[in-house]
């Protein structure tokens, strides 16, 4: 195994120790390249962690309102730019009615990106978590990425509102570490 594989299954693994300890039970997400190490983890090391694939992200949302209200703490793992097709559903459904959910966004654009279209995206994700009055942290490293899961799901589960873990490129992608 390469050292960028290590750190790939490292900070992937934390996460999903993060996501154990809260008691998160079920994962809805739309497919992702780089969520792939999330689900990898999860499968090997968290077996009793349902994941459940969604065709759009205001789908996986509302999939996870569902869930919470049948009491299932819920994480919902989609790409910076889906945040955007999602946007009407999580700010009319989980904001307005303080339904939580442990967000895992993949952060597309900035250093590294090779696809241009993904740089509006990228720039617009904090502004808008900030608008929707989202707390959200970054995850830059595998150190302390299960502690800013926890910190971040505590939060979201604790006052009834979303919360937000952005994953940053750098994690998967060797070429945009500087």
């Amino acid at each position: 195994m390469s050292a960028s594989s290590t750190l790939k299954a490292t900070w992937a693994g934390e996460v999903c120790r993060g996501l154990a300890t809260l008691k998160i039970r079920d994962v809805v997400y739309v497919p992702d390249n780089p969520l792939s190490h999330v689900l990898h983890a999860l499968g090997v090391d968290h077996p009793d962690i349902r994941t459940t694939i969604a065709t759009r992200e205001e789908e996986a949302f509302g999939i996870a309102a569902g869930l919470y209200l049948g009491g299932i703490r819920p994480a919902v793992m989609l790409q910076s730019s889906g945040l955007g097709n999602s946007i009407n559903a999580l700010a009319s459904l989980d904001v307005a009615f303080e339904i939580p959910v442990l967000m895992l966004i993949t952060m597309r654009g900035g250093d590294g990106e090779w696809n241009p279209t993904q740089q509006p995206m990228g720039r617009a994700v904090r502004p808008i978590l900030d608008a929707l009055g989202i707390p959200h942290v970054t995850i830059e490293s595998d150190g302390g990425a299960e502690s800013l899961v926890r910190h971040a799901g505590e939060q979201a589960f604790a006052t009834h509102r979303p919360g937000a873990c952005l994953l940053a490129r750098k994690l998967w992608s060797p070429k945009a570490v500087s």
